[in-house]
């Protein structure tokens, strides 16, 4: 996969602001597990209004359904209250967006986005066409009926997008796509989880030859910054948020979360770990680092700590990914 060049267009989501939504929950549906949020979990309309503190029906029970499969617990009573607020805004720092604690067309769309990023193209059905025809109805996409075919008016969308931000016009979805519809409409790129100027660490080191050097190196730069739940930088990180935004950074797409990010790449044995290969801790897993060598794994460890290695036999071992 290529890496996208340039900075962070968020052009995008200011453009399309005020383009309708439509996503309504009904209430009992509701995931079991703390995952990525992938609208399929959640039963959804094409109608919506802005959710924030104080408001009660389907539309809060959307956000709040969303937001828990999203991994951030919520009252999940279908009124949205000033806790589920500060959840959301919570998801809104974690994914680049302004967080007011309200429901924008941006933020509608990334939560709609969260989840799987599979290839799709025209003739393919299912939910996770679905989902996207309805995260690309909250940038403005009103004619999308939010079917599961993936027709000519999910093509056109998808060229669409692609035009605005630059990426290859195809009219099918990749993972870079879907990044930009979790980011709510902004193309991230690699380096967005550093605000300007280039990772610090070892001006004599050599340069970093493989993908998963370069999320290492990336990794490194942040240790001494402070863990923070939901977060992904510019300096506070949660432990798939740091793996996400250095994975990033060598071009490589991941979800925010450590039991999503289990299921990608190629698996690898105690004893073939490479550098920048993701480690997994725990049952589900529930944690993740980034392999450094030497037996040591980066990591952002917990509330209260900071990114900092540990050894590799320090937790209980789940399994390692290579993502690149």
């Amino acid at each position: 996969m290529g890496v996208v060049q340039g900075r962070v267009v968020r052009r995008v989501a200011r453009r399309l602001a005020g383009a309708a939504l439509a996503v309504a929950v009904s209430a009992g549906v509701w995931a079991g597990s703390a995952v990525p949020a992938a609208a399929a979990g959640c039963t959804t309309t094409t109608t919506y209004s802005t959710v924030k503190a104080g408001t009660k029906g389907s539309k809060a029970g959307a956000v709040e359904c969303l937001l828990h499969q999203a991994g951030l617990a919520t009252s999940r009573n279908r009124s949205f209250s000033s806790a589920d607020a500060a959840k959301l805004r919570t998801f809104q720092t974690a994914h680049a967006l302004e967080a007011t604690g309200r429901t924008n067309p941006a933020t509608w769309a990334a939560l709609i986005a969260q989840g799987p990023t599979p290839a799709l193209e025209r003739g393919d059905k299912g939910t996770d066409v679905r989902r996207l025809q309805l995260s690309l109805r909250a940038l403005g996409h009103r004619e999308l009926p939010g079917t599961t075919n993936y027709a000519a008016l999910t093509e056109q969308a998808v060229k669409d997008l692609q035009t605005r931000l630059g990426l290859p016009v195809t009219g099918r979805t990749t993972a870079l796509e879907w990044a930009a519809l979790q980011a709510g409409g902004q193309a991230l790129p690699p380096s967005s989880g550093d605000q300007g100027g280039e990772p610090g660490g070892d001006p004599g080191a050599p340069a970093a030859t493989t993908p998963g050097e370069t999320a290492l190196a990336f990794a490194k730069a942040q240790l001494g910054d402070p863990y923070e739940y939901g977060a992904a930088g510019p300096d506070r990180w949660d432990c798939s948020g740091l793996t996400m935004r250095a994975w990033g950074r060598a071009g490589v797409t991941l979800p925010h979360s450590a039991a999503a990010q289990y299921k990608l790449g190629t698996a690898v044995a105690k004893a073939d770990l490479r550098p920048g290969d993701l480690v997994f801790f725990y049952s589900g897993p529930s944690h993740v680092g980034i392999y450094a060598g030497d037996g040591k794994v980066v990591h952002a460890p917990k509330p209260g700590s900071k990114v900092s290695y540990i050894a590799v036999t320090s937790m209980p071992w789940k399994g390692a990914r290579r993502p690149g």
